[in-house]
């Protein structure tokens, strides 16, 4: 006969914060304003025990106060230096807490539950192999049977059973139709706390050690302003605080604002989304200026990365329920974007009788001419796109400048070599 663990009955303390919880209640920490709570070890307040008068002077706050805990680098001439843990190479840094953004539609949870099943099943993931071991995939959005779904495509693509998983250690949380708030905004400052949830989460974190952490959603777990810097930074250090116990990362799954979708940052809300957060991943459609993403293809893009590179950007394919890479490909967009703005060079220089020179000072400069066409307004193509595409066709040898006019008085127009 097995028996099922319950976590969130015993007394565990926060090691990022140095607070104290227990299930009565009587000891449950103060909400946080943000990283300032988190200052030598939390605030007064934080370090009472909740018995007794909370009213007290500045003095006696003052010579409670915990000393500065410097770095002892004294010997660090002698030491090795560490190595950089990740939990994915490059690209996701261990025992910190991330974001990955997308439209509504596009594919996040699949790419993030192949994520976890890469990990627990050692497998690669998007042409990096994840750090083996166990993963927690905590869902709102979804039921049990589209999770079944969509597990099993991932699963037979990756030739593992579900025996094989869960003997790895995959754990999937479905809270479809419940509340998964796991941070909330409390009172009228609007400090935030955890709930009983959090803390069975965080206890099962410390317990199992999963390298990663899933929360879909932002919009599920976090009962707060998203616009709010304050709430923003202490949501986040709540996470920071799971991916610490679980010595793994922690990644929340999340919806960009219209704002965030129109600029491409793929965040919503307060820009502290980007600053609070080690790494970041953005999920959009080919055409993000859709409501919906139009076709199969995706483009991944690692939009931060605290500890090492930047920008790399992946096309992935819906295919059989999942998301597959497609070879050759690395920036949709900027593809279809440059061949757009080749396109109107050509076009132009064979069907307007205007001379255009390559010229940036003179005043029929090529790329500012036919920026003014209606072609690149409705493509919403820039002078600088357009002249790229100008440099890109000379040097491919498919336009050339040639000079014409006096010989006396040399000038020089664009043409198309045919």
């Amino acid at each position: 006969m097995t028996t099922t663990k319950i976590y969130g009955e015993r007394y565990i303390e926060d090691i990022a914060t140095k607070r104290h919880f227990r299930p009565d209640g009587r000891d449950e920490p103060p909400p946080v304003n943000g990283p300032e709570d988190y200052a030598n070890g939390g605030t007064d307040q934080q370090r009472s025990n909740g018995g007794g008068e909370r009213q007290q002077s500045e003095q006696t706050k003052s010579s409670r106060a915990l000393p500065l805990k410097w770095l002892d680098m004294s010997n660090w001439d002698h030491e090795p230096i560490p190595e950089r843990e990740w939990a994915i190479l490059n690209r996701v840094p261990l025992k910190q807490a991330g974001l990955f953004s997308g439209e509504g539609g596009t594919g996040k949870s699949i790419i993030e539950l192949m994520k976890d099943i890469a990990h627990v099943a050692g497998k690669d993931w998007f042409g990096s192999l994840p750090a083996p071991g166990p993963a927690f995939y905590i869902g709102a959005e979804d039921d049990e049977r589209e999770l079944h779904i969509r597990l099993a495509a991932i699963a037979k693509y990756y030739q593992v059973t579900f025996e094989e998983l869960v003997r790895s250690g995959l754990h999937v949380l479905c809270l479809l139709g419940q509340d998964a708030t796991l941070c909330a905004a409390t009172g009228k400052s609007g400090k935030v706390d955890t709930t009983a949830l959090y803390r069975q989460l965080y206890e099962a974190a410390d317990d199992i050690k999963p390298k990663n952490i899933s929360i879909d959603t932002l919009s599920r777990a976090f009962a707060g302003s998203e616009i709010d810097r304050v709430q923003v930074y202490g949501f986040a250090m709540h996470m920071q605080a799971l991916a610490m116990v679980a010595e793994g990362s922690v990644t929340v799954l999340s919806h960009p604002s219209l704002q965030g979708m129109a600029s491409g940052s793929g965040i919503s809300g307060s820009t502290a989304w980007h600053g609070a957060f080690r790494f970041r991943q953005y999920l959009k459609g080919v055409k993000p200026e859709e409501d919906e993403p139009e076709g199969d293809l995706r483009e991944l893009q690692f939009k931060k990365n605290q500890y090492g590179p930047t920008g790399e950007t992946i096309v992935v394919q819906y295919q059989g329920g999942l998301f597959l890479p497609v070879p050759g490909m690395t920036n949709l967009e900027r593809a279809a974007r440059e061949g757009d703005a080749d396109a109107i060079i050509l076009k132009q220089l064979r069907s307007n009788p205007m001379n255009v020179s390559n010229n940036p000072y003179a005043r029929n400069y090529a790329p500012r001419i036919f920026a003014k066409t209606p072609e690149a307004k409705e493509q919403r193509l820039t002078e600088a796109d357009l002249e790229a595409a100008m440099n890109r066709l000379i040097a491919a040898g498919k336009i050339k400048a040639e000079q014409y006019g006096r010989p006396s008085e040399p000038r020089y127009r664009l043409v198309p070599v045919e």
